[in-house]
């Protein structure tokens, strides 16, 4: 029995970068390739453009502001011609053993209708394989009975049959190869998440700002033993910590207006999404994740 098609869906914004790269690693495999963008304004639709113009009948590129990466990752996935569908975000890459795998699995008349997936990251150079960031999430599964939730940073799809499996082979994360891409890219997503916190009610404390960047550190570097990546270990652990004072800042920021303003702003669909925001003065966000990245959230006083 031969394994039913395969749609593959790559999100993505500004990933001139890796998108060539992780198209070419599902080339010959995929049964179809969604290339989806949230507004890129680097070579990353020309290089989109290369792709469909010369594999017309595998490749499409589909366009959609940004509200959230649950809901823009599910949006994509709708678009899809074949049930199974494999999410891979840009700076991400399919491997041969992985491809091997999938296509034994699925050839099953009886597999889970959806597959955890594990991942090899590189941070500039390093292979991570402990730490945080050692986790498993769903990214192979069958769109009638599966999509993403709504959640802004860590989404998660929900399979509403609950018969989960779970895959031995790995993704490659090519997470950070540079860190001027990589901290842009960190900045907007704190920014989300800061929103996100404050659309739920958090605020920060003093003890947000000192002791959670401390604790993230320590469980990424000794709870998850990210010391036995050694010094690309540590430098997770430290991104870690780093990431998580600056989220914790923004949402202090939020509440004190008058004292500090976030320059990372976001799409007219985010001013939707955050138009119960208080009234404020002073505060003005882009996340520059979104089509319109010249947009912000404004909190005017009241």
């Amino acid at each position: 029995m031969h394994r039913p098609p395969i749609s593959v869906v790559i999100p993505c914004k500004d990933e001139e970068h890796h998108l060539a790269a992780c198209v070419q690693s599902v080339l010959g495999w995929a049964d179809e390739i969604l290339i989806a963008d949230s507004g890129s304004t680097d070579k990353t639709l020309a290089i989109a453009h290369d792709f469909c113009t010369a594999h017309p009948r595998l490749c499409r590129l589909i366009q959609r502001e940004f509200i959230s990466f649950g809901s823009f990752k599910g949006w994509a996935v709708n678009q899809c011609r074949h049930d199974w569908v494999l999410v891979l975000d840009a700076d991400e890459r399919m491997t041969p053993a992985l491809r091997r795998e999938i296509d034994k699995v699925l050839s099953k008349s009886d597999c889970p209708d959806a597959f955890l997936v594990g991942f090899d990251h590189y941070y500039l150079g390093y292979r991570i394989r402990h730490g945080a960031w050692n986790h498993k999430v769903v990214r192979l599964f069958r769109k009638s009975v599966a999509n993403y939730d709504a959640g802004a940073i860590h989404e998660k799809v929900v399979v509403s049959t609950g018969r989960v499996g779970i895959l031995q082979g790995r993704l490659e994360h090519w997470t950070c190869t540079c860190l001027d891409r990589w901290y842009q890219k960190k900045n907007r997503y704190s920014t989300v998440g800061a929103l996100e916190k404050w659309k739920r009610g958090k605020r920060a404390r003093l003890w947000d700002l000192t002791l959670r960047p401390i604790t993230a550190f320590v469980k990424s570097f000794i709870v998850k033993m990210g010391f036995l990546d050694g010094m690309g270990g540590f430098l997770v652990a430290v991104d870690n910590a780093v990431t998580t004072f600056q989220t914790y800042l923004k949402l202090w920021a939020i509440a004190h207006p008058r004292t500090a303003e976030l320059t990372r702003g976001s799409s007219a669909a985010e001013n939707d999404a955050f138009a119960h925001l208080p009234k404020r003065s002073d505060v003005t966000f882009d996340t520059g994740i979104g089509a319109d990245s010249s947009s912000r959230v404004e909190l005017a006083h009241s």
